[in-house]
């Protein structure tokens, strides 16, 4: 299989040695060829997830450290306890401009699962705002699937790696 594609997941039994990673938004996912840019679209950082937003908040997807903050809050980079490192991207355009009304933690931060990283309002938008979430060092743990076309922030797997043996 071919790891920069992210595979749809229908099972309800999961093997022990998957590890989901949570959704750090809401939205629904949307097939990558729609990423605007081609450096997320053809997932040169590794595998990427794309999701139309319906939400203004983004949440740490599990504990860890906040290793950056980028682009003004439109990039954060975070790694997992067990160094699993993860970039949250919101992909703007020219045209979108989004108030950032609170970005909750500064660098090298701890965070836990849940944990309030961003606030911002998505109501003067006029097309909904597109966020990747992308697996900067998973390209050998394993396969990637996700198992839900809505996700809801802090609640739904947004990924499943399903590890090698």
């Amino acid at each position: 299989m071919n790891t920069t594609k992210i595979e749809y997941l229908a099972l309800n039994k999961l093997p022990a040695s998957a590890l989901k990673i949570t959704s750090p938004f809401s939205g629904k996912i949307i097939d990558l060829d729609l990423h605007p840019e081609p450096f997320f679209k053809f997932s040169t950082l590794g595998p990427t997830l794309l999701v139309a937003l319906s939400s203004h908040k983004i949440l740490a997807p599990f504990d860890g450290t906040l290793i950056q903050v980028k682009n003004a809050g439109s990039e954060f980079i975070v790694q997992a306890n067990n160094g699993l490192k993860v970039l949250i991207n919101l992909s703007l355009s020219a045209q979108q401009e989004i108030k950032h009304t609170h970005i909750a933690q500064l660098n090298g931060s701890k965070i836990i699962k849940g944990q309030l990283l961003a606030y911002f309002d998505l109501r003067e938008l006029q097309s909904p705002l597109l966020a990747s979430l992308v697996l900067l060092n998973g390209h050998n743990l394993g396969t990637f699937h996700y198992s839900h076309t809505q996700v809801n922030a802090g609640v739904d797997p947004l990924l499943t790696i399903i590890k090698k043996n």
